[in-house]
């Protein structure tokens, strides 16, 4: 008897204490033709890998593991990303030369979750990791997991898990102090850039924290989005300069893509003024926020995975989604308005979730040789009857509208992207062979540029009705040249791929010649005392939005954010202030031209 208890205590030990390791593909050291995904973190917990080899398998990633010698049971963390009935993402992975008896990604199974690869056994300390991609279609990979305990229950649940992972990550309890800042600016786009760039040139310490590893944002060569609006019609002239500063529109095809958005000039810019610490690679998780005010966030680090806080006074959310103002409290709003809350007339009898969508760019170019892209079950299917006869993407391949929530689904957006885009180009491929049988696609991007998503509120809501009449508003500032521009689903479109729509059509009757300067009031929170906000989530309507969204405007409202930031430090007031007590001495300051 006693022995029987011996041998039980020793298989509960064994159990208890098996020995596990938890392997982060974002940290491969050869990521080989992988890219490293991280525009999806809130939605999914982390960044990961995608083979997006435009139908082309890609090079294999690989990176050497520490771990004890033993038998282990595997299991990778993936996504079978459209599973009609079986999705095209698939991968292998192998473990010191041995290659798992498993397909990965293309289970049908929906969403994010662990799929189990056997069971091996590992002869040596240290072996390699290999990730093979097998299509070149958005195979992914975030995670894999070694176990010597076969039934370990690994979470699905992005909570649960965020949890689990922190007891393998070395550095889970030891959060690196960044110190306390004048002003802290969270995203990295043309309003970012030129709100941390206005405050820094007139002497304040300023963090600009990034979550990618280029600035710009959509006008980066990520996204792709060139520069619209004005910046030569301001009320006040000097407005404008850091944003022509930083322009990105190099429209010279003979010069690199990361030369024609000025990703390398725009980073100059930022690191040559010595007021601004640029954090990169750093996505905001968590903030701190005491009577109303936010005193300090927290950011991972995504090469590290280590947590980083930050201290400021004043705080600017410039990410376009609103994640700082909605880790914070800040008052928010998402989709349309109805009529009777706003009374514009483009506004809806009922409000809804409806927003404009998001799109990803491509372009095929001419090659010397015949090449094949077939149609497969999980494209859009496409027929004789309705394709689109193009070479590149045109602003009206959008996705999103009401279908998708454009932030909890912003990777299903993405993917549904694909599937259109790569559906249409494997319908001319194959049925239009002698026109299109030379093209080869080229570029397709894995960035989805986003037009709408979370607003925050401000002392001023702008609507409809002060654009079109030309309301004159005490501290209007900055203008934008652009008229109301929205977008709504493509009813044939629709016709033809019900639920499953990727065209819009766009509303803008005084399209570049409709001026109107809206008021500074629209750029701050009117409930976290030290927010202010530039970019496509200030404190607008939806209909509103489609006048202020473009990137020449933003930028100006970061310029004067930046103002704004500046004369709060120097007289320990809030960003309400100003327009109550300061608004001479901002009118005064914008006059000029700062140096």
């Amino acid at each position: 008897m006693r022995n029987i208890v011996l041998l039980m205590l020793c298989f509960l030990q064994q159990f208890l204490f098996a020995r596990e390791l938890l392997v982060e593909t974002e940290q491969f050291q050869n990521k080989g033709g992988w890219i490293v995904e991280s525009q999806f973190i809130n939605q999914m917990g982390s960044p990961y890998l995608l083979a997006h080899g435009l139908g082309r398998p890609v090079a294999d990633a690989k990176t050497k593991i520490t771990i004890e010698k033993g038998r282990y049971h595997v299991w990778v963390r993936t996504k079978d990303w459209a599973p009609f009935p079986q999705g095209p993402g698939r991968f292998r992975v192998s473990v010191g030369g041995y290659v798992l008896p498993v397909e990965f990604g293309c289970s049908g199974t929906v969403g994010w979750h662990w799929e189990y690869g056997g069971v091996i056994n590992i002869i040596e300390k240290e072996v390699e990791l290999l990730l093979h991609d097998l299509t070149g279609f958005e195979g992914r990979c975030d995670a894999i997991f070694f176990s010597e305990n076969r039934n370990v229950c690994l979470p699905t649940d992005l909570s649960e898990w965020k949890k689990y992972r922190k007891k393998f990550w070395p550095s889970a309890d030891c959060t690196v102090a960044e110190g306390m800042f004048d002003f802290i600016v969270v995203g990295g786009g043309v309003a970012g850039i030129c709100a941390a760039v206005q405050a820094a040139r007139l002497g304040i310490k300023v963090a600009l924290i990034n979550n990618r590893p280029v600035l710009g944002g959509n006008n980066s060569s990520e996204y792709r989005i060139p520069m619209d609006g004005d910046v030569f019609r301001n009320k006040y002239p000097t407005l404008g300069r850091i944003v022509r500063e930083v322009d990105g529109n190099k429209l010279d095809i003979k010069d690199s893509i990361s030369y024609r958005y000025r990703d390398e000039w725009k980073k100059r810019v930022v690191q040559n003024e010595r007021n601004i610490h640029l954090f990169e690679n750093m996505h905001v998780v968590g903030a701190v926020v005491k009577n109303g005010k936010i005193c300090s966030i927290e950011a991972l680090n995504l090469n590290t995975l280590k947590m980083h806080s930050f201290q400021a006074r004043f705080f600017a959310d410039c990410t376009g989604d609103a994640d700082l103002g909605r880790l914070a409290g800040a008052d928010c709003r998402y989709g349309r308005e109805c009529r009777s809350e706003t009374g514009e007339r483009w506004a809806p009898e009922r409000a809804d979730e409806l927003v404009m969508g998001s799109s990803c760019h491509w372009y095929a170019q001419l090659s010397k040789d015949i090449s094949e892209f077939q149609e497969q079950p999980w494209m859009l299917l496409f027929s004789d009857e309705y394709h689109f006869d193009l070479f590149q993407s045109r602003f009206n391949w959008e996705t999103g509208f009401n279908s998708f929530h454009t932030v909890n689904d912003a990777e299903e957006i993405r993917d549904h992207n694909f599937r259109a885009i790569y559906g249409n180009w494997a319908y001319l491929k194959t049925h239009k062979s002698e026109e299109y049988g030379k093209y080869k696609l080229a570029y397709l991007a894995n960035f989805a540029g986003k037009r709408e998503s979370y607003r925050l509120m401000g002392d001023v809501v702008l609507c409809q009705q002060d654009i079109e009449q030309k309301v004159e508003y005490p501290d209007a500032i900055v203008t934008t040249t652009w008229g109301i521009d929205l977008h709504y689903p493509d009813d044939v479109n629709l016709r033809h791929f019900p639920d499953e729509g990727f065209l819009s059509y766009a509303i803008h009757p005084l399209k570049q010649k409709d001026v109107y300067t809206f008021p500074y009031r629209c750029l701050y929170s009117r409930n976290i005392d030290n927010l202010f906000m530039a970019g496509r989530n200030i404190s607008v309507t939806h209909v509103a939005l489609g006048a202020i969204r473009v990137q020449r405007c933003t930028g100006m409202m970061g310029e004067v954010v930046g103002l704004a930031a500046f004369i709060c430090c120097k007289n320990d007031c809030t960003p309400r202030n100003i327009y109550t007590h300061y608004w001479d001495e901002m009118e005064k300051m914008i006059k000029v031209e700062f140096k």
